[in-house]
């Protein structure tokens, strides 16, 4: 073995705490954690002011289109450089990478709004930094959990873990709106450096323990073997199926909140922020949830259902009129949704060796890379169509891509995580 760091905590195996799940009592977990929650913090204020920003400026869903391009290119490429990376390297520093390039592509853009130098191109040209850092940053993250907690604590840690990233879906839009409204582009912009500087600072206390094999296979016969090994797993399979369609559906409805508030709800940054802090609310109260539950036996029908109840509220949704009512259904979309994804991780998580995590996971990214893409996608049907008939048409997709696995994978609907 050509690497092994420190001791990651307290024994993973020992018992739970009557009142406390035992992998919270774990301060290098517990450390992790923070450290997601300010890393997502910075993100999503990325998402949420740059997608708003553009609009603003430009009226032009091909604008939101060209954002969504700008990040999804360079995610999907460095999704699968970082896969690879992350059975080669250690993963801490792939990490504290990730959250450094945010960092100055903030810093960079808060220096653009002082100055009122901020123009739609320089957005665009930041999702490709954003894009490449978030590729590399998720991929090492999800991989990276392994190395701090045992397999018997896996549901909780990645529940928990989580809950960390979806309670910045509810601050982050917060803050957002309320930095938007009063100080402009640069409030956010400044809060997203300090919170993706933060989130390195924290990463670089950690001493996991990580193993790395002296005699790795060449690059391209190791890819080849993690496609070979999620052609030989359904599950693994059905999850990255589901994870791209639900990306490229999701990053729709993200992608269009800032047109729901305005040309349909008649606002602005705050009432795009009472969306997705709704959905971000839903969406901790369901990690949370599982979390505390510790385990969902039947994980296949789970994964399903959870599916199918976040199609129906997205559909929901999009034929809204009523701002409270939008933000309900954004919160039971967000509170599924969360169950869904937390389970699909887990199961990959489970069922897939350690010294090939990264590349499976680095695959698992690649999917999630339509999450941007889904700005693409409906950013043209927006310039086609407008808000409404454009996410129609994602809650159609998704729910026939949901009603086809449930039909045609017996092994889905049996699977369980003890399998």
């Amino acid at each position: 073995m050509a690497e092994k760091t420190g001791d990651p905590g307290d024994d993973t195996s020992a018992p739970f705490s009557a009142s406390l799940p035992h992998v919270l009592r774990q301060s290098p977990f517990i450390t992790f954690v923070i450290s997601t929650l300010t890393w997502s913090t910075g993100h999503m204020l990325v998402f949420m002011s740059n997608s708003f920003l553009i609009y603003d400026m430009t009226g032009s869903g091909l604008w939101l289109a060209a954002l969504g391009a700008a990040l999804a290119v360079p995610q999907f490429i460095f999704a699968g450089i970082g896969g690879v990376l992350a059975d080669r390297m250690p993963r801490r520093v792939m990490l504290i990478s990730g959250s450094a390039i945010g960092a100055l592509t903030m810093m960079v853009l808060a220096v653009l709004g002082f100055t009122d130098a901020l123009e739609p191109w320089h957005i665009v040209a930041s999702g490709v930094a954003f894009g490449a850092a978030l590729g590399n940053d998720w991929t090492a993250r999800q991989a990276f959990i392994t190395n701090l907690v045992h397999r018997s604590q896996l549901v909780r840690a990645v529940s928990f873990d989580q809950t960390s990233f979806h309670i910045s879906r509810i601050t982050a839009p917060l803050m957002g709106a309320v930095l938007l409204s009063q100080t402009g582009a640069e409030g956010t912009f400044t809060l997203g450096a300090v919170s993706f500087t933060l989130a390195a600072l924290l990463l670089a206390t950690l001493r996991p323990r990580q193993e790395i094999e002296d005699r790795q296979p060449p690059v391209w016969a190791g890819i080849s073997d993690a496609l070979q090994k999620i052609r030989s797993d359904s599950i693994v399979l059905i999850v990255l199926v589901f994870t791209a369609v639900n990306a490229l559906f999701l990053g729709g409805f993200i992608y269009l909140a800032p047109v729901f508030a305005k040309d349909i709800f008649g606002g602005g940054s705050v009432e795009q922020g009472g969306i997705l802090t709704g959905m971000g609310i839903g969406a901790v109260v369901g990690a949370l949830w599982l979390g505390w539950r510790g385990n969902v036996r039947r994980a296949g029908i789970a994964m399903l259902v959870t599916n199918a109840l976040t199609v129906i509220a997205v559909g929901g949704f999009s034929v809204s009129t009523m701002l409270i009512v939008s933000i309900a259904l954004a919160f039971a979309a967000g509170a599924v949704n969360a169950v869904h994804i937390t389970v699909g991780t887990v199961a990959i998580q489970m069922r897939v060796e350690d010294e090939m995590r990264g590349r499976v996971f680095g695959i698992y990214e690649m999917a999630w890379g339509f999450f941007p893409a889904g700005g693409i996608v409906f950013g043209g049907l927006l310039a086609a169509f407008g808000p409404e008939p454009s996410l129609i048409i994602g809650v159609v997709g998704a729910g026939l891509v949901t009603a086809g696995i449930w039909l045609v994978s017996p092994a889905t609907r049996a699977y369980t995580l003890d399998q």
